[in-house]
């Protein structure tokens, strides 16, 4: 053996991994064994890294070392982010074989203080300058942990049914965590005791895992013997059967080609926070939370440069392999959520299955599982945008070209590294989106409005109208709509305005909610829905079905566009005059675009009071002058004064919201319209949202209030025995004066700012 002192590094350190899929298989001997011929063959030093949980220290008691721990080390890391390798290099002994150990701790309890980050950064700088060897028991998030860092793993077993079952078990969970099993090797060890499995029926087992078995190694009784007299058995005798079949283990390791590893990056994977650190933890008895890891997250998607460059070539390569197996297999795509994940199931397998025949392929384990699900998302769902669509934190998805894709989150446009393969992914998938609801898109029907199975609002349009390519746009609504108390929770209104809208909902008053693209109408609709008493009926009327309302006794209708010959169009006009002959209570229209407007006015005017509505506008005055505008475009020559009457007799209140450069989304108007002076409609604000400042956080600063202003029907309220007392309408200025306090905008800039300060005192009587 050559000595530890000479041993030089040149190559990066190989990192070989011994498990199995249950404890007393052999694999410290095997390691420990084949740690000693490595080094002295191949003049490395070798450290083995004992991953045992319980603390336990065999190697270091074989070796004669006295061995630091992994949980000693671990305060080195925070001071030392850099030059780690070198620090730790002396303080790790080695025997006269050039091989080392690093168990975990001494103790359990010292196992328990430690953090998978630590681990991985010592591991990362010890792998500098020795190659790894990691001793790892069958604890399944201990074998995560490890096996993401490996260039080789040997899975020791022993031939017996039990072993063989739980390894197929435990490959076919890696396999579903995007594991190459290419870089497993299976040991059989103690082949020849009787009573053992024959070779022929193991080879079987293992030909249903694509797998064949690297070595089968027989009983070695001088093994024991070894482990109480503190020797090691090829240092005392390399010409016996055991050791002599350890040369396949040796001639396998030096095949495996060390891999460049990013130790830390691997930490931030989804899948490493899901299989490693959360259940690490649980095998460590801390605490564990279950429900974080109950659902899968989505793998991030690598920036361009971390892809390998066959990464689309491949892709395309697989999906024509993946579309021919479906088709043997009878995989039928389907909307059932159920079929869906099964069919995900079955595909992730084939995929599986199809890389691991690709053996010049290279990929990291983060790499294939993103592989994975980009290539089931484009077989089975949308695409690039399948894992936005499963984002809750998505509000909005807009395809501006194949390789231009931005989303909307918490208010701020980001700008995807996602893309499509080309522009025709793009209309495919544009027509799997429209196909389910009727519509239909190509060149004479260039663009088209339609919806997704969660209610999302789809607009297409493609060439010749789209110069610069198809172009998509997915607006976002939650399953279960936003509560006036979560809306107040986002600083979208106050109590006293939810329980004003609240008692006029309940007042049966008309109510428009007028506001810009995005500014959240749909939702605060859905929203004000909640107050319409469970005992009325309730007909919508949307261009396209966006509405999500809770009550029972509730009627969606939806418009339909004309067909390839110009024919069968139901309008919205259509519906509102046929939902006056339901019997409706309430009648929601989702949006007012056209003329539309004039007939949701006379079933206002016409004993359907309590009728909700949106259009866009960017102020309440703009929302007057806009529904006038949609009124004449219905055709119908209406003398000016006959439409003023009208409108301000059917809308009682404008609600005004509005989005503000942070993404922030506010109610900043509540108007009530008091009737008309000659041709002008006249109206008062009863609440706004005053903005006074933008803070360093780019955060707009402001607070709401009433504006000394009670509604002239406030005397309904009482009549119908609704609590709405006048003091809701006093202004935060009035208060302020009343109580002695600074000004309502420097109580806002203090506290937008982040300096509130002592709570001011109230002015002595």
């Amino acid at each position: 053996m050559a000595n530890p002192e000479t041993k030089t590094v040149s190559l990066p350190g190989r990192v070989a991994v011994f498990t199995g899929p249950k404890e007393g298989v052999g694999k410290s001997s095997i390691c420990l064994n084949l740690a000693l011929v490595w080094a002295g063959t191949q003049n490395r030093n070798v450290l083995i890294v004992s991953m045992d949980p319980l603390g336990r220290n065999d190697l270091s008691f074989q070796l004669r070392l006295n061995s630091p721990t992994l949980a000693q080390l671990s305060s080195l890391v925070a001071p030392n982010p850099s030059g780690l390798g070198k620090l730790l290099r002396g303080r790790i002994p080695m025997s006269q074989w050039g091989v080392g150990v690093l168990p975990l701790g001494d103790k359990r309890k010292d196992i328990t203080t430690l953090q998978p980050q630590v681990v991985a950064k010592v591991l990362g700088a010890l792998s500098e300058t020795y190659d790894i060897f990691i001793d790892v028991d069958p604890y399944f998030p201990m074998q995560i942990f490890s096996l993401d860092f490996a260039d080789l793993v040997y899975w020791v077993c022993l031939p017996q049914r039990s072993h063989c079952e739980a390894t197929y078990n435990i490959f076919s969970e890696l396999k579903a965590l995007h594991f190459p099993l290419e870089r497993f090797e299976v040991v059989i060890n103690q082949a020849n005791l009787p009573g053992s499995l024959a070779p022929q029926e193991i080879d079987k087992f293992f030909q249903t895992l694509q797998k064949k078995v690297l070595a089968y190694m027989p009983w070695e009784e001088l093994i024991p013997e070894c482990a109480n007299t503190q020797k090691v058995l090829v240092a005392e005798n390399m010409q016996n059967e055991w050791a002599k079949t350890l040369k396949v283990l040796l001639a396998r390791l030096g095949s495996a080609i060390p891999a460049a590893k990013s130790w830390e990056s691997n930490l931030e994977t989804s899948e490493f926070q899901q299989g490693s650190e959360l259940l690490w933890k649980s095998a460590l008895g801390a605490d564990s939370p279950e429900a974080s890891a109950k659902k899968k997250p989505e793998p991030a998607r690598l920036p361009a440069e971390d892809l390998p460059p066959f990464w689309d070539e491949l892709k395309g390569k697989m999906h024509k392999l993946v579309v021919t197996a479906m088709e043997t297999e009878r995989i039928r795509i389907s909307d059932e959520t159920g079929q869906n994940e099964e069919n995900r199931a079955r595909v992730s397998a084939i995929i599986e299955s199809l890389l691991q025949r690709e053996p010049d392929i290279k990929l990291s384990r983060q790499q294939r599982e993103l592989f994975t699900t980009e290539l089931i998302d484009e077989i089975l769902g949308l695409g690039p945008l399948q894992s936005l669509l499963r984002d809750p934190g998505v509000n909005e998805i807009m395809v501006n070209a194949y390789d231009r894709i931005y989303i909307e989150r918490q208010g701020k446009l980001v700008l995807l590294p996602a893309r499509f393969r080309d522009d025709d992914q793009v209309v495919q998938v544009i027509k799997r989106i429209v196909a389910p609801v009727g519509r239909r898109i190509d060149e004479s029907v260039p663009l088209v409005d339609a919806r997704l199975k969660d209610g999302s609002r789809v607009n297409a349009i493609i060439a010749p109208l789209a110069v610069s390519g198809p172009t998509l746009t997915i607006r976002r609504f939650s399953a279960k709509p936003f509560t006036y108390k979560q809306l107040i929770g986002f600083g979208a209104c106050t109590p006293d305005i939810i329980d004003f809208i609240k008692n006029c909902v309940i007042l049966r008053k008309n109510i428009l909610i007028s506001g810009g693209t995005g500014t959240g109408k749909t939702t605060f609709l859905n929203m004000l829905s909640n107050f319409i008493p469970e005992d009325e009926r309730i007909i919508t009327v949307e261009d396209t079905a966006e509405l999500n309302l809770m009550q029972e006794h509730w009627v969606r209708l939806e418009s339909r566009p004309p067909n390839i010959e110009g024919k069968g169009e139901i309008s919205i006009r259509d519906l509102i005059k046929n939902c006056l002959r339901m019997r409706p209570d309430r009648i929601v229209v989702g949006e007012c675009r056209g003329g539309e407007a004039l007939d949701m006015l006379q079933a206002m005017n016409t004993g359907h009071e309590g009728s909700l509505a949106t259009l866009h506008a960017n102020s309440p005055n703009d929302a007057i002058s806009r529904l006038s505008a949609m009124c004449l475009m219905a055709g119908t020559e209406l003398p000016m004064s006959v439409l003023v009457d009208m409108i301000s007799s059917a809308v009682h209140v404008i609600v005004q919201l509005t989005r503000f450069a942070d993404g922030k989304r506010r109610v900043t108007y509540v108007t009530e319209v008091t009737g008309k002076e000659g041709l002008k409609i006249t109206m008062r604000d009863i609440y706004r949202y005053h903005q006074v400042a933008v803070n360093e956080k780019g955060q707009s600063v402001g607070y709401f209030s009433a504006c000394d202003y009670v509604p002239t029907f406030h005397e309904e309220f009482h009549l119908k025995g609704l609590n709405v007392p006048k003091s809701i309408f006093e202004s935060e200025e009035s208060k302020a004066k009343r109580q002695g306090l600074p000004s309502p905008e420097k109580q806002a800039l203090s506290l937008g700012m982040g300096n509130p300060g002592p709570a001011p005192a109230a002015k002595p009587k």
